[in-house]
């Protein structure tokens, strides 16, 4: 445990006894007193109501009865060991101490950062939960990377009414906790720093730098980070599905706003895979052509890879008009000198995704269903061969989370073709400059057999 939550912890242990023994002491040195004095009024004093929206800390979290358990318990509609489970086993715990290593070093270096990236406002607003004095009431150390709150919603207004009989989730909502069992409302949380917003964003100028190119799928990334809820439908297809349009309609909507701002083009919208590469190996590349002028950089569709077979079941009567779009967005973004174009056709993309958000949240997915999406996108191999490698990573993710859903409910599945099938789809991925459509594209074809 960080030694700082220790310290933390602690000294909330130590004064909550402290508190106890006072409380004890004056009770009873008092108790002659009141014996012999004149009956006190009736009425109750209102209970004090913290203000809603401060941090607190994770230390208030941390406690072995509370969140803290190694172990889960059966005890409460909680495990409570969720803290246990996030500071051994959730790279979120370790955001902030990935700040320390050379990657980040260099990072800072080729940024021109004043700092070290551990101190800097453009790493710690992802990598850490960095909050100003005035939004604390508690201890909130950066070195505790992603904690309970930043995703929680901050704990003053929540935290000591939350375990009261009687005390609803709904109530804890109202007092600033957010609401991630809704799968929206857990994908917007997400991609404020998986995808990036107006505030924060992994851009070119940071990929440039060295910085990895974000990958995100809400129901595979849930699955990994571990869960640390008693799964209730929070995950699973719904998520996924939910997932895919949140993420494209977030995509577009950080199109629009580079279309408009002072940094277009903004080369984070386009595919790095297309025009980086060697020309004596971009064989695939020629071949396979580009939908304009020979040369162009390529908009990635990584976000429309798999959104495209969500609306043909979702509201099949808009996917012609948003592929539409989506084609305008890729010539646009391509010719790079019709910024004001490039705004016009994300914002009404977005208007589209907009309307299929709660539409797709709202549908119902049977085992049959599944296998048949999963069998659609296996057989779309000429999309992977016009695409790039971040539509075929996002194909792998979606597999991935697909069968997944298809093996909690028939274990024998794990060890089964299907399986070792979409396993095989993260080899061709694991080297990215490697990577070539047509391999990815026969490795489909294998997954598509299984089914």
């Amino acid at each position: 445990m960080k030694r700082a939550t220790l310290i933390a912890i602690a000294a909330l242990m130590l004064s909550g006894a402290a508190v106890s023994q006072q409380t004890t002491a004056t009770a009873t040195s008092a108790a002659p007193a009141q014996a012999t004095a004149t009956a006190p009024s009736t009425a109750v004093p209102a209970p004090t109501v913290a203000k809603p929206g401060l941090y607190l800390g994770v230390a208030t979290c941390a406690n072995s009865g509370c969140h803290g358990s190694t172990q889960p318990l059966n005890a409460s509609r909680v495990l409570q060991n969720e803290y246990y489970s996030w500071l051994n086993r959730d790279r979120h715990a370790q955001a902030y101490n990935v700040l320390f290593n050379d990657r980040s070093a260099r990072i800072a270096r080729n940024m021109r950062l004043k700092g070290k990236a551990y101190r800097e406002k453009v790493c710690l607003d992802c990598h850490s939960t960095s909050v100003t004095p005035a939004m604390t009431a508690g201890h909130v150390d950066l070195e505790d990377g992603v904690q309970c709150e930043a995703c929680h919603g901050p704990a003053s207004g929540w935290r000591d009414e939350h375990t009261q009989a009687g005390w609803t989730h709904e109530q804890s909502v109202a007092r600033g906790m957010i609401d991630l069992r809704a799968p929206i409302v857990r994908a917007d949380m997400c991609l404020v720093c998986h995808l990036g917003d107006q505030t924060r964003e992994v851009d070119h100028e940071l990929i440039g730098a060295g910085h990895p190119i974000l990958a995100f799928e809400l129901d595979n990334y849930t699955e990994t980070m571990p869960p640390h809820w008693h799964w209730n439908n929070t995950h699973g297809v719904r998520a996924w599905a939910t997932g895919q349009v949140v993420e494209f309609r977030d995509s577009v909507a950080n199109l629009a706003r580079h279309a408009r701002g002072q940094k277009w083009p903004e080369f984070s919208d386009m595919s790095c895979y297309n025009y980086h590469h060697s020309l004596k190996n971009s064989t695939w590349r020629q071949e396979r052509g580009w939908p304009d002028r020979a040369g162009l950089p390529s908009w990635s569709p990584q976000h429309w890879a798999v959104l495209r077979m969500i609306v043909n079941r979702a509201a099949p009567g808009q996917r012609a008009q948003l592929e539409d779009l989506v084609n305008q967005l890729a010539l646009k973004v391509a010719r790079m000198n019709d910024p004001a174009g490039v705004a016009q056709a994300a914002d009404a993309a977005k208007r589209i995704a907009d309307g299929l958000v709660p539409a797709v949240d709202r549908m119902n997915w049977s085992d049959s269903d599944v296998r048949s999406l999963m069998s659609a996108i296996a057989d779309d191999q000429d999309f992977i061969r016009r695409s790039d490698v971040h539509s075929a990573e996002q194909v792998a993710l979606t597999l991935q989370s697909l069968g997944s859903s298809l093996t909690r409910r028939d274990s024998k599945l794990v060890k089964g073709p299907m399986t070792k099938a979409i396993d095989a789809l993260f080899d061709e991925l694991q080297n990215r400059d490697d990577y070539e459509p047509s391999r990815f594209a026969q490795k489909l074809a294998a997954v598509k057999a299984t089914l």
